[in-house]
């Protein structure tokens, strides 16, 4: 009896503790499959397992906040919606740790880890809409994002480039794992990219980070990268550890020497706005004017971009280029703004890209490109070496050949003396300035074997202060097509007073054959993308048919003729040579318009005698401004110094308006007077 109770006694006891193992079996299944793993894995020589192992002493350096797990098998197969962890689960590191892979997992990494392409459904009726960026579960914090990969051979080699955005999903600081980036190639070869020396460390909350990956290979075949990946080395047992955390397949790789973008969300047409791919910028773009021009630094196609803040903040426009494309060459562009622009929110403002080409050159298309920088590591004491590689972002279409260039301020028809619509965008002319053509003539003579046309502006400056000149260019466009560039003349003029307007004036050379009836007239900014010239504003205009008047126009004057006489005079003694000069008498009627100011760089009023062979033997300029000016009145004109030694008669005398230019002096006929 004795030993029976004693018996029962032991046989309860030993129940109580079997049940004490079984309850936490139950409450923590996942804890135990992690212990049986890790005896698993003791016993291997080599682990594959998913969980980082504890920091070494690198790790520590770095700063921290949290521990950085390694996903599991199922978090890595599949891009993710971008959520952060609450409160609550940062605090419970133990709920969050990742289990090891038991060994039937560790035996195939590459299937488990594999994440597949995103894709996107879309009906024939619905627009393009470019795929949101790929982002895939990095580790339980972080998750990964592939910006660009790029391949550029050299003489020396091919050079793989990659840039990856990683995301921080913690609301507050997180280190940068220190994964190696490896890609695979399209015929099977792994290579290890080094890491920037100026990547980012660690991660401020929600902050994201870009990091770029560069190696050179000494290859010169052809091939592709067709994923990336990112793999967790533990080089300090012995052998290594190395566990493949995710894989990312990859189609769109910028090949510099093919290069070309298929993919249909990269290909844009002319116009059509676009955002810089991989970029968080709020800013978008969209392509203006297309123009081919030629200066003292060459042949170039200039690019006009609008760019427009959609954003709520600031933004500043980051770098990038245009490279245009023929059937076989690829020309590098250039921006052309050297200093940083900004932009507020919901602002709108021009850029330029400047594309030099050859002569003859006829581009069927051009490509975005940005640089993503890459500092080589160096030893102690060294001096890192800075490189980049580039990237083609976007496809975008040219005009179509033939349509010459394009404007962002295409012709209008206009009505002399209207004022001129200016594009609203244009910093070089004020607001508060308005350009009106005020004359527009043509001549041209059987000697001269050309034409000249002459395009008088007013500038009104309408506000109650004083604003800057606009030094403006000009051009005209042919009925033919071809472009002719307006010559100012000189100038001393720097600022225009409140409510009061001046006088401007171009000529254009043409040839003999242009007849004037339907020129456009183009007005150019040859200050914000110098030395290119933009497009301010175009007009649709022709030149007015001249008649025989008495009312003569060299704005703001008006002269009328009310009568003329021209005698000859001989001076010298009798039996000698004699010398003849000519006395014209004027009866004028002179007229100025009100609140216009000219200076003493204003046109003159010209006179010529030409003989009956149609050469011409004397001229002789009067000023409309300062001494010895042109009058109402009697007014007597003098020629002297004349080309002949004999009486001539009868003459022709041609009235011009006189034009000083850099160039030379440009006239413009006016009236014909004969004896």
């Amino acid at each position: 009896m004795k030993m029976n109770w004693k018996a029962t006694l032991a046989t309860l006891m030993i129940a109580s503790l079997a049940f004490s193992a079984v309850v936490p079996a139950l409450a923590e299944p996942e804890t135990g499959a992690v212990e049986t793993a890790q005896a698993a894995s003791d016993n291997a020589a080599v682990s594959t397992a998913a969980a980082e192992p504890e920091a070494s002493a690198s790790d520590a350096a770095a700063p921290a906040t949290t521990e950085t797990p390694a996903p599991t098998a199922a978090d890595a197969a599949a891009p993710v919606a971008t959520e952060a962890p609450t409160a609550a689960d940062a605090a419970a590191p133990a709920t969050t740790e990742t289990p090891a892979p038991t060994a039937t997992d560790a035996a195939a990494p590459a299937a488990a880890t594999e994440a597949p392409a995103p894709t996107v459904a879309a009906t024939a009726a619905a627009p393009v809409v470019a795929p949101a960026p790929a982002v895939y579960p990095l580790n339980g914090t972080v998750q990964a994002e592939v910006k660009s990969l790029s391949l550029s051979k050299s003489t020396t080699g091919t050079t793989i480039g990659a840039a990856v955005r990683l995301r921080n999903q913690l609301t507050q600081m997180n280190r940068v794992p220190d994964y190696e980036l490896r890609v695979t190639t399209s015929d099977g070869s792994v290579y290890t990219l080094p890491s920037s020396a100026t990547n980012q460390k660690s991660m401020l909350a929600k902050e994201n980070a870009d990091m770029t990956y560069m190696v050179k290979v000494d290859r010169q075949d052809d091939f592709t990268v067709t994923s990336v990946s990112f793999v967790y080395v533990d080089e300090y047992v012995y052998p290594k550890l190395e566990n493949t955390l995710l894989t990312i397949p990859v189609t769109n790789v910028w090949n510099a020497s093919k290069a070309d973008i298929t993919d249909p969300y990269a290909n844009k047409g002319w116009g059509e706005s676009f955002a810089i791919p991989g970029s968080v910028s709020p800013l978008r773009y969209a392509t203006v004017g297309y123009s081919e021009q030629n200066n003292d630094k060459g042949r170039a196609f200039v690019v006009t971009l609008l760019v427009e803040n959609t954003g709520t903040g600031q933004e500043t426009m980051g770098g990038f280029r245009l490279d245009g494309k023929t059937d076989d060459k690829v020309f590098p562009g250039k921006l052309v703004e050297e200093q940083a622009v900004q932009l507020a929110p919901g602002e709108k403002k021009y850029v330029h890209v400047a594309i030099p080409v050859d002569n003859g050159t006829v581009l069927k298309s051009m490509f975005l490109m940005t640089s993503e920088m890459y500092t080589a590591p160096a030893a102690a004491g060294a001096q890192p070496q800075a490189a980049s590689f580039d990237v083609g972002r976007l496809k975008i279409a040219v005009p179509a050949e033939g349509t010459g260039s394009v404007s962002s301020m295409p012709a209008a028809d206009y009505t002399m003396g209207t004022p001129i619509s200016v594009d609203p965008l244009s910093k070089l002319i004020d607001a508060n300035t308005e350009v009106s053509l005020v004359e527009l003539t043509m001549h041209g003579t059987d000697d001269d074997g050309y034409k000249t046309v002459v395009a008088k502006f007013k500038l009104n400056n309408k506000s109650g202060m004083t604003v800057a000149y606009p030094a403006f260019q000009t051009e005209i466009a042919g009925s033919g097509g071809a472009v002719y560039t307006g010559t100012r003349q000189n100038m001393t003029l720097t600022n225009l007073m409140p409510n009061l307007s001046y006088v401007v004036s171009y000529s254009f050379m043409v040839p003999d054959t242009e007849k004037g009836d339907q020129l456009s007239i183009r007005l150019l900014d040859n200050v914000t993308a110098a030395p290119y010239n933009t497009t301010l504003a175009a007009l649709q205009t022709a030149v007015p048919l001249e008649t025989d008047s008495d009312t003569m126009s060299f704005y703001p004057f008006t002269v009328k003729l009310n009568d003329w006489q021209l005698n000859a005079q001989t001076s010298g003694v009798t039996g000698q040579t004699l010398s003849y000069t000519y006395k014209m008498k004027l009866d004028l009627t002179v007229n100025r318009e009100d609140n216009v100011v000219v200076d003493q760089n204003f046109s003159k009023f010209k006179m010529e005698l030409v003989d009956g062979l149609g050469r011409t033997i004397g001229s002789q300029s009067v000023p409309f401004t300062g001494t010895n000016k042109l009058i109402s009145g009697e007014q007597i004109v003098q020629f002297t110094n004349l080309k002949t030694d004999q009486l001539e008669y009868p003459l022709t005398i041609n009235i011009y308006e006189s034009i000083d230019t850099p160039n030379g002096e440009a006239d413009r006929l006016v009236k014909t007077l004969k004896q």
